[in-house]
């Protein structure tokens, strides 16, 4: 089993040689590659262009005059570009998180149901960030992925155990140890037995539970296309993205896909639907600015064919998720 560090190496080194491999490329067929490639993103992906870059341009001609203004424009230039390259080298790995294990895939889904439930309810000794339950779900998938052979009975306890360290992370008032064991595991499990879980799950991730999660690159997306803007077309977009995201942990085979294109394909996904189905109520000004600035392929440096494969995995699951899962019933309950 490759170590976070290992992988991380092992990604740069994949992206080194797939840059090269993309400029070579390039040079023998630019035209062709170029003309198609474009063609679809008119078609399909110029709708994810989001910001107004005249206005950004203008500001920046403005500022640049002022050295105050320009230390801080260069400064969140490079603090977003080095935050990209540590999204990209920095990825998880947590496909195939059963394969070592005799659990099925619908028993990983009901735990992710109803840690749903839990981070939704109204309690105020619950946490209800969805940082947190995104925290969770990632430490549980990447402990399963770095273990072996357990079994379904283990799962509670797993789970438990990683709501409460992703509350350690996450949380400004973590989610106190006793109401883990009265209220969620209702006395099932002793303080022991969740201190020695929890030790086992931090020893088998070498420490290491600050990795991004699929939400920190659907939020990056988000703030490369919004940027700083705030208006309801934008937070009902945002939100039935999440909601997306939320709907797409419960199924295993979409989970396998790379997180950086599975957030990028939840979010054009998103938008696509929201333009298709508000278009005509939008401003003016709003359209332009759908139409507008770059692609989703272009910040995260995707390939189309992944991206379109991603998107229809999407897709068909938004479509059938409550028909092939109908006892996974939180999610439409509590959001």
């Amino acid at each position: 089993m490759l170590t976070r560090k290992q992988q991380r190496e092992l990604q740069m080194n994949k992206q080194i040689i797939k840059q090269k491999q993309k400029q070579s490329q390039s040079s023998i067929n630019t035209s062709l590659s170029s003309e198609l490639q474009e063609s679809a993103l008119l078609e399909m992906l110029d709708l994810l262009n989001i910001g107004n870059k005249l206005q950004i341009e203008t500001d920046f001609q403005e500022s640049t005059q002022d050295p105050q203004i320009k230390r801080i424009e260069d400064f969140n230039k490079t603090y977003h570009h080095e935050c990209l390259q540590v999204l990209i080298y920095d990825q998880n790995d947590s496909s195939q998180c059963l394969a070592n294990h005799r659990i099925r895939e619908w028993v990983r889904g009901k735990m992710i149901d109803w840690m749903i439930e839990v981070f939704a309810s109204n309690n105020k000794e619950y946490s209800n960030n969805d940082l947190t339950f995104f925290r969770a779900v990632s430490l549980l998938d990447a402990y399963l992925r770095s273990s072996y052979n357990l079994n379904e009975l283990d799962m509670y306890l797993i789970g438990v155990t990683c709501i409460l360290i992703a509350s350690k992370i996450e949380d400004i008032y973590q989610i106190s140890i006793n109401t883990i064991i009265q209220d969620l595991s209702h006395n099932k499990f002793s303080l022991f037995q969740i201190k020695e879980q929890e030790s086992i799950i931090l020893e088998t991730l070498n420490y290491d539970t600050c990795f991004p999660t699929v939400n920190d690159y659907l939020q990056y997306f988000c703030y490369q296309l919004f940027g700083q803007q705030h208006n309801h077309a934008l937070q009902i977009i945002q939100e039935a993205a999440v909601y997306t995201l939320k709907m797409c942990y419960h199924d295993y085979a979409v989970m396998q896909c790379q997180q950086i294109l599975l957030a990028a394909s939840i979010l054009g996904f998103t938008i696509q639907n929201y333009v298709e189905l508000h278009l005509s109520q939008l401003t003016s000004d709003l359209k332009k600015q759908l139409l507008q600035t770059h692609t989703l392929l272009r910040i995260g440096s995707l390939e189309l064919a992944d991206y379109m494969e991603c998107i229809q995995k999407v897709e068909e699951l938004t479509q059938i998720f409550h028909s092939k899962y109908p006892e996974y019933q939180n999610l439409q309950r509590f959001n």
